[in-house]
């Protein structure tokens, strides 16, 4: 299974739009999202993952046959354990809403990533995020090194027993995952390397 989290107030983009909505070359980021998953046919169901902050993305993807589950809107940590909550026992690719670049390649090599405990997140080296013009922001040091979270997670929620869960580490430096959009420069710069990938 799929989950995408679409529940964000998209407070630094200062936009009426609400963030999955925005388009990226005319396309709105969390359809790319959609549709990468789909293509990729490695899941049984994409589920999408809302919240009061954002109605009109809930109506976008009911309309498209995606299954919509409610959260709170409490943040995306709170957001996400009780979601996992309800998907129990499940393995879960959690993907972001705002991964516009995300591609069927990147989706298979990630499913691929054998799964040995509750949680294995996909990161990349700081300096390779920074490289290609995104400031980092979900930021972790691993053995004297700093990393940056992409916010793409595969969970085994059958072995997630208490209320942290430990992760597992995959380093994946490539720009598919690192463009996270939370600023109009970086729905600029997704826009601009979109065009390029074409």
């Amino acid at each position: 299974m799929a989950t995408i989290m679409c529940g964000g107030r998209a407070t630094r983009m200062k936009s009426g739009t609400e963030k999955p909505l925005l388009k990226v070359d005319g396309v709105a980021m969390v359809e790319r999202v959609v549709s990468a998953l789909a293509d990729s046919r490695k899941f049984d169901r994409i589920v999408a993952a809302v919240s009061p902050s954002t109605p009109k993305t809930k109506e976008f993807l009911e309309a498209r046959g995606i299954k919509v589950v409610e959260t709170v809107g409490e943040g995306c940590s709170q957001d996400l354990s009780s979601l996992l909550a309800r998907l129990r026992p499940a393995k879960v690719l959690v993907v972001p809403a705002d991964v516009p670049l995300l591609s069927v390649q990147v989706i298979s090599d990630i499913s691929g990533i054998a799964s040995t405990g509750p949680a294995i997140s996909v990161v990349m080296e700081k300096k390779f995020v920074q490289s290609i013009g995104i400031k980092p922001s979900v930021l972790l040091t691993l053995d004297g090194r700093n990393y940056c979270h992409s916010g793409i997670t595969i969970f085994d929620t059958a072995k997630i027993t208490s209320g942290t869960v430990k992760e597992r580490y995959v380093i994946m430096n490539r720009i598919e995952v690192a463009v996270n959009v939370n600023t109009k420069e970086e729905l600029e710069l997704a826009e601009k390397l979109l065009v390029q990938r074409a």
